[in-house]
């Protein structure tokens, strides 16, 4: 009698409930996330060919014309064993077909040429776009079963790995907020930066600057729709909003702190104790 795996069904159950509400392609990469082995697994030829394969079908979607080398096919191959080991092989044709697509959001040009550094840049971007892919069907998921689910530590790690991300591209953005203080907790907790007399000096600067602002804009609210309701809120939460914009400015200052790359690197970093 054929043995049916628990975890699968109840995968199969979940996917069930939010079909209609998820392209097919999302819903692809969220069982996949859960269902198929990462490349790190890869352990025998028959496994990496399919990887092979796709490199393959990449470089020929791009325009590359010149034959596959078996120095390149190995620089690749281990270029991605080594660096996106997490990944699982619909991820790479997704991040393929994205990419093609220009759903990935990223302004990268090949020029026919098929390197690591624009294998990297894809993927990077597919990393952050399936990210939020899952939290986003998790997240339904959630809300259709009406009840709080315990989210693995991997997929802590992750999450707060992608919230980090998004959070590194909007650091000069005039709009820059981080809900919940999360980040700034999260900074402080791990000891990441030093909050010094001079920081904070700075940050309440800021806030005050910030929240300014912000009651000259309910103020024209007010008069446009003849009502005093806004600039009321508004100063009713002065201090409250003040103390966050002055975090929201230690966590700018955190962020501008690294490069691309440094941050890259830093986000290798975060485990369990971290988060």
């Amino acid at each position: 009698m054929q043995k049916h795996n628990p975890q699968l069904i109840k995968l199969n159950k979940s996917i069930g409930s939010i079909k209609g509400r998820f392209s097919k392609d999302k819903i692809e990469i969220y069982q996949a996330y859960y269902s198929l082995k990462r490349i790190k697994q890869f352990q025998s030829n028959d496994e990496l060919k399919p990887l092979i394969d796709l490199i393959g079908k990449w470089r020929f979607y791009i325009g590359v014309k010149e034959e596959l080398s078996q120095e390149e096919l190995f620089m690749n191959v281990n270029f991605i064993r080594e660096n996106f080991s997490e990944l699982n092989l619909v991820d790479i044709n997704q991040a393929i077909n994205l990419s093609i697509k220009g759903t990935l959001n990223i302004d990268v040009e090949h020029y026919q040429s098929f390197t690591p550094l624009y294998i990297s840049k894809i993927l990077n971007a597919y990393k952050k776009y399936k990210g939020e892919v899952i939290f986003g069907i998790r997240d339904t998921i959630n809300k259709i079963d009406n009840k709080p689910k315990e989210i693995s530590i991997q997929d802590r790690i992750a999450l707060t790995r992608g919230s980090l991300s998004v959070l590194y591209e909007k650091r000069n953005d005039n709009n820059f907020y981080d809900y919940g203080n999360v980040t700034y907790d999260f900074i402080k907790k791990n000891n990441l930066y030093p909050i010094t007399k001079e920081l904070v000096e700075q940050a309440m600067v800021y806030g005050k600057k910030q929240v300014a602002s912000s009651i000259k804009d309910s103020a024209i609210t007010d008069a446009l729709n003849n009502t005093n309701k806004f600039v009321k809120d508004a100063r009713q939460k002065k201090e409250f909003n003040i103390r966050q914009n002055a975090r929201n400015y230690v966590v700018i200052q955190w962020l501008k702190s690294f490069e691309q790359k440094q941050f890259d690197e830093f986000l290798k970093t975060i485990n369990e104790k971290m988060i």
